[in-house]
């Protein structure tokens, strides 16, 4: 159920807890909590390294980034015990977070559909026959890629292949793929750092987009990207879907608690310069982490901030 502010307000962890809290900063360091984050240009190991960084001003050494294929791989490290904290797009996080807790819901990701600006495809349906890569094996962009792909009629669905970023634009380019799935904040990183000799394009996702959002409200909702995000691209359509913080139980409520001041107080400086998507990191937003439960020392910090 979802956690709403009246709720939060609600709810205590009691003069005990408290009180330990309050005497966390006399512990000795604590190991670095491993964040595992996504693939190298992408936007996750982007806000991962920014939140790092942010984390080092207050807590020298407080996390250490780990590089993942994304949301899939982070959620396996985390029930390892190979990560500590892991950042999962929403709908995922429903299908395979069962027993981890959330630290906040951070930001927004958009689910792209990139072709090549020749190609001549203007809509999902035409994707029909052609071969398309619905994100590395280890990412959460693919459970919504498959949604938006069986929207359509089942015996016209296009081949898939999963690949990692990088390989995928490689391979769209070199003619390969017809069309690349990814999720992240727009423009991904990849695209700006590395721009493609060949022109591409995000392909317009409207109507499945009105569909899952009637199908799955929980986790998705029709965006608009401006024209102009990437170059040879007008105005484009498709889908929202909500990221969370992931984190252990078994983690210390103080070490928690510190995360919640960072996300809360350093939010304009851990979603990359020129990203969109950034409406989701607001304090009204974060608690609400839904399917999962708050992790008590980030209910803590939480309710103190709000009274």
């Amino acid at each position: 159920m979802e956690l709403t502010r009246r709720a939060l307000l609600g709810l205590g962890l009691g003069s005990v807890a408290l009180a330990a809290l309050a005497g966390c900063g006399q512990r000795d360091a604590a190991p670095a909590l491993r964040l595992a984050c996504g693939e190298r240009g992408g936007t996750y190991l982007q806000f991962g390294e920014n939140f790092r960084d942010r984390l080092d001003a207050r807590r020298p050494g407080a996390v250490r980034v780990v590089e993942t294929e994304g949301s899939a791989d982070n959620v396996d490290l985390l029930r390892r015990g190979d990560a500590d904290l892991g950042l999962c797009l929403a709908d995922l996080a429903a299908e395979r977070a069962d027993g981890l807790q959330a630290v906040g819901r951070v930001y927004q990701n958009y689910l792209q559909c990139l072709v090549r600006a020749d190609s001549g495809l203007t809509d999902a349906a035409q994707l029909a026959g052609l071969t398309v890569s619905i994100g590395a094996p280890g990412s959460g962009a693919a459970v919504a890629a498959r949604r938006v792909i069986e929207s359509g009629d089942p015996g016209r669905w296009p081949r898939t292949r999963q690949l990692p970023l990088r390989a995928a634009l490689d391979a769209l380019e070199a003619r390969e793929l017809d069309a690349v799935f990814f999720s992240g904040g727009v423009p991904i990183p990849e695209l700006v750092d590395r721009p493609p000799a060949t022109p591409l394009r995000l392909l317009d996702l409207d109507e499945p987009a009105d569909r899952l959002a009637q199908d799955w409200p929980e986790f998705y909702r029709p965006v608009e990207i401006a024209a102009g995000v990437y170059p040879e691209q007008g105005e484009a359509r498709t889908v929202g879907i909500a990221n969370l913080l992931l984190v252990r139980p078994d983690v210390a409520a103080d070490a928690v608690r510190l995360l919640v001041d960072v996300l809360v107080d350093e939010a304009p400086r851990l979603v990359p310069p020129g990203s969109l998507g950034v409406q989701y990191l607001t304090e009204s937003s974060l608690i609400d982490t839904a399917p999962l439960e708050l992790h008590p020392g980030a209910l803590a910090a939480y309710r103190s901030r709000y009274g």
